[in-house]
C-alpha cells in the first residue's frame, strides 16, 4: 500500500445522516494490491502521537470512515490510523456490526442532549473508572449541586466527599438557577443550529438567515497565502437564476458574520468563515478551505477500484502548475448555500465557568463565591494607594475618584460610565496608575474592538503588553501586541518569557480558555462593557484576579439574551448591575461627558439619568453643527431646469426662506434635537410588514433625503451616522444610501460606543394600533440612541404611535418631553416629494427601488458647484416695489417656426379651429418669498394700468424687441378645462406663466366644479370685485397659448398632465426642450 495523493488536511465533516461530526487530520488516496490487481482508494489518515494502540483510536478511525462515506458519496472502505513515535500503520476495516453499537451509544447522548435539563445521565459508580477521571471534579460538583447527590449516591463515599464538602445550599441555589438560565438560552440557539438541516435553504432564507442557490462568480477567487487559515481563501457568490427585486443587502448576513458554506446537494460546511462584502446583486466572504475544484472525479473513476478525486493539495514537478499536473477539469457550477454560523458560540466556555467558580482549590472560586454567591460587600483601604501618571493635569474630577476608588479596592470597584464620560480614556488611566506601581492587569471585554480601543491609548505608552487572539480579529494599530500570533517564537523560553513577563494580558472573555491562563494569575482584571456581559460570562476572567474591576453603564445595552424565559429569569441582569444594586457604596460615576452639547444631553438626563449628567465644557453647551454652505441647499430645489424633467412632482419647493423649506429647517445648525413626526404624510408613512420583518420605506427616503441634503451643504460623510433598531430598515437604509460608502449606519445596539455630529434615528414603527414592539419598548436601548450624537439628533417617526404606546413608555415620555420643549417638526403633506433628488436612493420601496428618477453621478456631494439657474421673480432689492411695466411682442412665426410638436399639440387640442382675434395681450406674474403679487404687463400697445392684486405663478422672462404681433388659435373651453387641470396653481415654482384678466362683467361657458372660481373667454368683463383670474399658458420648448381664462381652485394642486403629454410628444419625435431658453 502506497499513499498516492493528499486530497485535503483537517477536513471538517459535518453529516447530518449520521448525527456527527469531525475534523479528519487528512484526506488521502492509496493504492494498495488487491491480489493481482490493483485498487486505487479514497480513505480517512488519522495520525497519533502515541504508542499504544487503543480501542478508543480504533472506534474514531471507523466513525470517519462514515463521515467520508458522506462527504464524497461513496464507501469507504477503511481508514488509516498512524502511530507517529512507533511508525505503526493499522488498516481499520467498516465494520457494520461495530458501528451499530457506536451509532447507538450517540443516540443515547443525542437523547440527554435534546432533552436538555439540569438532570444528566446516571453516575457510572465505579470507583476504579471514576477516581482515574480527568473530570472528575465537574462530574462530582453536578452530582451533588444538579442530582442532590452524596458519597454513597455517586458510589464514590469518601472521595466524593472531599471534593464537594465546601459547598452550601445557597451555592447550589446560585448554581441551579444559573445552569437552569443557560440551559433555555443553549436551547434557543439549538433551534437555529437545527435550521441548517430541518429546513431547506429556500425557506431559511425567507427568514433571512441563508442565501440559497448561489453559485461562485467566476474570476472571483483568490488565496492570500499571508493570512490565518479561518480567512485565507476568497470568493464572490452571485444568484445562479436571480428573482426581481432580490438583493444581499436584506438579510442578517451582514459585514463580519460568521458563515458556514455548504452545497444543495446536501455537503454541508464544506467551508467556514466570515462576510466581507455586501452588495445588492453579490455577497464576498473569506473562508478557511478551497471550495472550486474540489472533490471532483477525475476520468477513469469507478467507485469500487478507482476512486480518484482532484486533489486541493497536490506535488507537482518544477515549473508545472496545479491543473497541468491534474488535467483540465470541467466542472459544472456547483450551486452552493451560505448560512449563519449558529454554532459558533462558547456556552461550554461559558457553563465551565460556573463548575470552576464552584470548585475547591481553583484560583480564586472561593474568594468569587465569597462576593457573588455570598454577596459579602466589598472590601476598600482607608487611604488609596499613591500613584503617578504622565498627564494627570487632563483628568477631570470624575475620574480622579475613579482612579482613586480602584486603587484602594481590595476585593472590586465598579466605575459607571454615562454616555461620553471617557470611560475607555478612564481605563486607560487606571492601566497606567497600575502597571506604576508594579502590578499586573489582564484587560477583557465582551468584544474585540472594545478590546483594542483600550489598547489604542496604550500605544504609545512603553508599558509591554500581549494581545491574545487571531490577528485576522485584532485593530491593525495593535497587532504589534499580539506578538505569539504574528511573531514566530524560536524556543519555549520566548514563549514562556511572553506569557509571564508582560505586565497587560489582553483577551475577550471568552479567550480565557488560553494555556496562558493555566500558568498564570493576575493582580487586577478590568472588565469593559461589563454591564452588556452575562453574568456566567464575567465569572471567567474575574477568578483570574485577586481584584477586579467592571466598568460599564447598566442603563445602556443589557446583555444579549435570545430566550424570552432566559431573559425573565434574569439572565440579562449582568454582574455589574447586580453587584452595583446590592452595593452601591462600591460605585464611582463618571458624569461629566464631552459628547453632547446640552440639548442632546436634556433627553437621557431627563429621562434616564435623573439630572446628574454634566457637559464637561461651558464651549460644549452651545456647540452646534458646522453647516459650511448652506446656500448650495437650492441644488435640491426645483428651476427651470428640472420642472421638465420625467416625473415631476405635483408640488416642489423652490424656497429656501425659514419655515418655508422642512429640509433647510431640519438642516440648520440651530437645530439641535427635532422629532421630525411624519403622521402628516400617513397613509405612505405607514410601516410595513414582510414575515417577521418591519420597514417603513417613506421614513427611509425622508432619513436618505436628509442625509443627501447634509452632504450638500457641505458636512462631511463621517461625520454623519443613520441608526434604526430594525435590520430590515437598516438593509433598506444601506442601499438608498450605497452610493455614500462614509456614512455610517448600524442598529443602535451596533452603535454602542460610537458617535458622530450628526445621528439620524429611524423608528419605524407607524400604525393605528400605536404597537411599538419589543424593541423599542427597551429603554436601555432607547438611551444608547439617544445618547451618539454630538451636536445634531434627528429622530423620524410617528408621533401619533409613540404616544400611544402607553404612558408608562420610555418613547411616550419621550414624546411628552419634546412637546414641552417645543421640539417636534411636522413635515409637510407633499416633503417625500418637493424637493429634486435626482439619486433614486430617495425613491426607496419596500422592495428596492422606484424607477422614478436616475442620477449619472453617484459620487458624495462635495464641490459641487451651483446648477446655473435662470432667475424666477423680482430680486431681492426689488422686494416692497412695483416692477415697471414691460413690453414684448412675440410672432405666430417665431412661435411656431420648427415646432412641429408643439404646432400638433395646439391643433389636437383646437380641433385645427383659429381665433381672429389680431392680437392677445399678456401680463406676467411673479412671485417672492412673502408671497406679495406682482404683475408686468406685456402688450403689443402702450401699457395699461392695472388696479387689482394678481394671482403669483411664475416669471416669463420678456423679450425688450418688438416683434410682429401673432394671431393666435382659440381653444374651446372643454380643452381649457383640461388644460387646466395640467397645471399646478399654488407651488409659487410652477413654470406656468399667468396673463390677468381685467375685472368687468361677463359669463363663463361651462360651469365649473365646486369651490373653484370662473373662468371665462377674453374681452367678457367681471363684475365680481377681489376676483384673481389667471389667464395660463404652458412654456416647454415654446409658448402653449390658450386663449381662455380658465378656472382653477385655489390652493390646490393639480396634476400635471400638459407638462407630460407636450414631453410625450417631444421624446416621441426625438427632441427634447432645452431648458436654459
Amino acid at each position: 500500500m502506497c499513499v498516492s495523493k493528499l486530497l485535503d488536511v483537517e477536513e471538517h465533516v459535518w453529516s447530518p445522516m449520521y448525527g456527527l461530526k469531525g475534523n479528519i487530520d487528512a484526506t488521502v488516496q492509496v493504492t494498495m494490491k488487491d491480489g493481482k490487481d490493483l485498487k486505487t482508494l479514497t480513505v480517512p489518515f488519522e495520525v497519533k502521537t502515541g504508542k499504544h494502540a487503543n480501542a478508543n483510536h480504533m472506534a474514531q478511525t471507523a466513525l470517519y470512515n462514515l463521515l467520508l462515506s458522506d462527504r464524497y458519496d461513496l464507501e469507504i472502505v477503511y481508514g488509516i490510523l498512524y502511530y507517529m513515535e512507533t511508525s505503526q500503520t493499522m488498516r481499520i476495516p467498516t465494520i457494520r456490526h461495530e458501528l451499530r453499537h457506536m451509532i447507538m451509544q450517540r443516540n443515547q447522548l443525542a437523547c440527554h442532549i435534546r432533552e436538555r435539563s439540569v438532570q444528566l445521565p446516571p453516575m457510572k459508580r465505579s470507583k476504579n473508572m471514576c477516581g482515574k477521571c480527568y473530570a472528575k471534579a465537574p462530574c462530582f460538583t453536578y452530582h451533588k449541586l444538579a442530582d442532590d447527590g452524596n458519597g454513597e449516591t455517586s458510589g464514590m463515599d469518601v472521595q466524593f466527599d472531599e471534593v464537594v464538602k465546601h459547598l452550601t445550599p445557597k451555592h447550589q441555589d446560585f448554581f441551579l438557577k444559573w445552569e437552569n438560565l443557560l440551559t433555555k438560552e443553549e436551547k434557543e440557539t439549538q433551534k437555529l443550529k437545527r435550521e441548517l438541516w430541518t429546513m431547506v435553504s429556500q425557506e431559511r432564507e425567507k427568514v433571512g438567515r441563508c442565501f440559497s442557490d448561489v453559485i461562485i462568480e467566476e474570476g472571483s477567487w483568490s488565496e492570500d497565502q499571508g493570512t490565518s487559515k479561518i480567512n485565507r481563501f476568497d470568493y464572490t457568490f452571485i444568484k445562479r437564476l436571480p428573482n426581481p427585486g432580490h438583493s444581499f443587502l436584506e438579510s442578517q448576513l451582514a459585514v463580519g458574520e460568521p458563515i458556514v458554506v455548504s452545497d444543495e446537494q446536501g455537503h454541508f460546511a464544506l467551508a467556514l468563515g466570515y462576510v466581507t462584502a455586501v452588495r445588492k446583486q453579490r455577497i464576498s466572504v473569506a473562508v478557511d478551505r478551497r471550495l472550486h475544484n474540489a472533490r471532483i472525479r477525475q476520468q477513469g473513476f469507478d467507485e469500487s477500484n478507482n476512486q480518484v478525486f482532484a486533489s486541493i493539495m497536490e506535488v507537482v514537478p518544477e515549473g508545472s502548475t496545479q491543473d497541468d499536473a491534474q488535467g483540465k477539469i470541467q466542472q459544472a457550477p456547483i450551486r452552493y448555500r451560505l448560512d449563519k454560523d449558529e454554532f459558533s458560540n462558547g456556552m461550554a466556555v461559558v457553563r465551565n465557568n460556573l463548575v470552576q467558580t464552584m470548585a475547591e482549590g481553583v484560583f480564586g472560586s472561593r474568594e468569587i463565591r465569597r462576593l457573588v454567591v455570598d454577596l459579602i460587600p466589598p472590601r476598600f483601604k482607608t487611604a488609596p494607594t499613591q500613584y503617578t501618571i504622565a498627564d494627570q493635569e487632563s483628568l477631570n474630577v470624575d475620574q480622579r475618584k475613579a482612579i482613586e476608588k480602584v486603587m484602594s479596592a481590595q476585593d472590586y470597584a465598579l466605575v459607571l460610565g454615562m454616555p461620553g464620560t471617557g470611560k475607555t480614556t478612564t481605563i486607560a488611566h487606571i492601566i497606567r496608575a497600575l502597571t506604576s506601581q508594579g502590578k499586573s492587569v489582564l484587560l477583557t471585554s465582551y468584544t474585540h474592538t472594545a478590546v483594542d480601543n483600550i489598547l489604542l491609548k496604550l500605544k504609545d505608552d512603553k508599558t509591554p503588553v500581549l494581545r491574545l487572539g487571531a490577528p485576522a480579529k485584532v485593530h491593525p494599530d495593535v497587532q504589534q501586541f499580539a506578538i505569539l500570533a504574528g511573531q514566530p517564537m524560536n524556543s519555549f523560553d520566548e514563549i514562556k518569557a511572553a506569557w509571564h513577563d508582560t505586565p497587560i494580558v489582553a483577551t475577550t472573555c471568552l479567550g480565557i480558555g488560553h494555556p496562558l491562563f493555566n500558568e498564570r494569575t493576575f493582580d487586577y482584571c478590568i472588565v469593559d462593557e461589563a454591564s452588556q456581559i452575562t453574568l456566567p460570562i464575567c465569572l471567567g476572567p474575574i477568578r483570574m484576579a485577586k481584584t477586579f474591576v467592571l466598568v460599564g453603564d447598566h442603563n445602556q445595552l443589557p446583555p444579549l439574551v435570545q430566550n424570552e424565559e432566559a431573559r425573565e429569569g434574569g439572565l440579562d441582569v449582568s454582574l455589574f448591575k447586580l453587584l452595583s444594586d446590592t452595593h452601591p457604596d462600591s460605585v464611582v460615576n463618571l458624569e461629566h461627558q464631552y459628547r453632547m452639547c446640552e440639548d442632546i444631553m436634556t433627553l437621557s438626563n431627563t429621562l434616564i439619568y435623573k439630572g446628574r449628567l454634566r457637559c464637561g465644557t461651558e464651549q460644549l453647551r452651545f456647540k452646534k453643527l458646522d453647516v459650511p454652505n448652506m446656500s448650495a441647499l437650492k441644488q435640491l430645489h426645483y428651476d427651470s431646469s428640472t420642472i421638465l424633467r420625467p416625473g415631476t412632482p405635483k408640488s416642489f419647493c423652490t424656497s429656501m426662506a425659514q419655515s418655508c423649506c422642512w429640509l433647510r429647517d431640519l438642516l440648520d445648525g440651530e437645530t439641535r434635537v427635532k422629532f421630525v413626526n411624519t403622521d402628516t404624510l400617513q397613509p405612505l408613512t405607514c410601516e410595513e410588514a414582510k414575515g417577521n420583518r418591519i420597514v417603513n420605506p417613506a421614513e427611509a427616503r425622508i432619513v436618505t433625503q436628509l442625509v443627501e441634503g447634509l452632504l450638500t451643504v457641505g458636512v462631511p460623510d463621517g461625520e454623519i451616522g443613520v441608526m434604526t433598531h430594525y435590520r430590515s430598515q437598516l438593509s433598506l437604509l444601506k442601499h438608498g444610501l450605497r452610493a455614500h460608502v462614509g456614512v455610517e449606519m448600524h442598529t443602535a445596539d451596533r452603535f454602542q460606543g460610537r458617535d458622530k455630529d450628526v445621528v439620524i434615528l429611524s423608528l419605524v414603527r407607524s400604525n393605528d394600533s400605536c404597537s411599538i414592539g419589543d424593541l423599542l419598548k427597551d429603554w436601555r436601548r432607547i438611551n444608547v440612541a439617544f445618547t451618539r450624537a454630538k451636536t445634531k439628533l434627528l429622530v423620524v417617526g410617528s408621533k401619533s404611535t409613540l404616544k400611544g404606546s402607553g404612558k408608562e413608555e420610555m418613547l411616550s415620555k419621550f414624546i411628552s418631553l419634546m412637546e414641552e420643549r417645543d421640539w417636534i417638526y411636522d413635515l409637510p403633506a407633499d416633503a417625500l416629494e418637493n424637493h429634486f433628488f435626482d439619486d433614486t436612493s430617495t425613491q426607496l420601496t419596500a422592495s428596492g427601488l422606484s424607477p422614478l428618477k436616475t442620477r449619472k453621478n453617484t459620487s458624495p456631494r462635495k464641490g459641487i458647484s451651483p446648477r446655473k439657474i435662470p432667475k424666477l421673480g423680482l430680486g431681492v432689492d426689488k422686494e416692497n416695489r412695483r416692477p415697471e411695466p414691460k413690453r414684448a411682442r412675440i410672432g405666430e412665426k417665431v412661435l411656431m417656426k420648427d415646432k412641429v410638436i408643439l404646432r400638433d399639440i395646439l391643433n389636437d387640442m383646437t380641433n385645427g379651429e383659429s381665433n381672429s382675434s389680431p392680437t392677445t395681450s399678456l401680463t406676467c406674474v411673479s412671485n417672492d418669498a412673502n408671497s406679495a403679487h406682482r404683475a408686468r404687463e406685456i402688450s403689443p400697445l402702450k401699457p395699461r394700468p392695472t388696479h387689482h392684486r394678481n394671482t403669483s405663478i411664475g416669471t416669463l422672462a420678456p423679450s425688450r424687441r418688438k416683434r410682429k404681433t401673432p394671431t393666435m388659435p382659440a381653444i374651446r373651453p372643454t380643452a381649457a378645462i383640461r388644460a387646466a387641470r395640467a397645471i399646478k396653481t399654488t407651488a409659487p415654482s410652477t413654470r406656468a406663466f399667468s396673463v390677468t384678466a381685467r375685472r368687468a362683467g361677463g359669463g363663463s361657458d361651462f360651469d365649473p366644479p365646486s369651490g373653484w372660481l370662473w373662468g371665462v373667454k377674453p374681452g367678457e368683463k367681471y363684475e365680481k370685485e377681489g376676483w384673481e383670474l389667471p389667464f395660463y399658458t404652458l412654456f416647454c420648448g415654446g409658448i402653449i397659448a390658450t386663449g381662455v381664462v380658465l378656472a382653477f381652485k385655489p390652493d390646490t394642486s393639480l396634476d400635471t398632465w400638459a407638462l407630460e403629454e407636450a414631453r410625450r410628444r417631444l421624446e416621441k419625435e426625438g427632441i427634447l426642450p432645452d431648458p436654459e431658453k
